[in-house]
């Protein structure tokens, strides 16, 4: 997908197309009148979008980077690199449950999660806790909610009109 800087110029150029237009209608002036209004209406956007590419807030950041280092961007780092990034004990915790759900096929319950973060690292976690934390993980998009599924979570996008996810996968059986 194009972001706006890309399409600049398009608008730029047909403001400038609907000006020369309005030059060469100028014996007839209702048409010229309709190409003069066009041109005014892409000069208008033209300098709506610039703003927005120039005066960029953090609010508006949808880069292909995310402010928040993912599990497979730190997979394979040296120990020296990985003891001067702040990961905290809830990063690590996160991507506990990226990799459980990974290795559940990509889909897995909220009951999946509970029981495989006992059985793999003996830590007993509260549902209520859980819920928050996966709640922080959507919002990051680090996990996804599954459509028409609740508290079930997944590592990729699932549109909602994908097919429904198979069961099994789900209750993890």
């Amino acid at each position: 997908m194009k972001n706006i800087s890309e399409h600049l110029d398009f608008v730029k150029s047909q403001a400038e197309f609907h000006e020369r237009m309005a030059e060469r209608f100028s014996s007839d002036k209702r048409r010229s009148e309709q190409h003069l209004n066009t041109a005014g209406k892409f000069s208008d956007a033209y300098m709506f979008f610039k703003n927005c590419t120039e005066n960029k807030s953090l609010s508006d950041f949808s880069g292909a980077e995310s402010l928040h280092l993912s599990l497979e961007e730190l997979d394979g780092l040296p120990d020296e690199v990985l003891a001067e990034l702040s990961i905290s004990d809830s990063d690590k915790t996160d991507f506990s449950i990226i990799t459980l759900i990974n290795n559940a096929g990509g889909i897995a319950s909220l009951d999946r999660i509970i029981f495989k973060l006992y059985k793999e690292t003996g830590e007993l976690v509260k549902r209520a806790n859980l819920n928050a934390r996966l709640y922080r993980m959507v919002q990051k998009e680090q996990i996804y909610s599954v459509p028409g599924k609740k508290g079930v979570y997944s590592t990729t996008k699932i549109s909602p009109n994908e097919e429904e996810a198979p069961e099994q996968i789900i209750s993890g059986t």
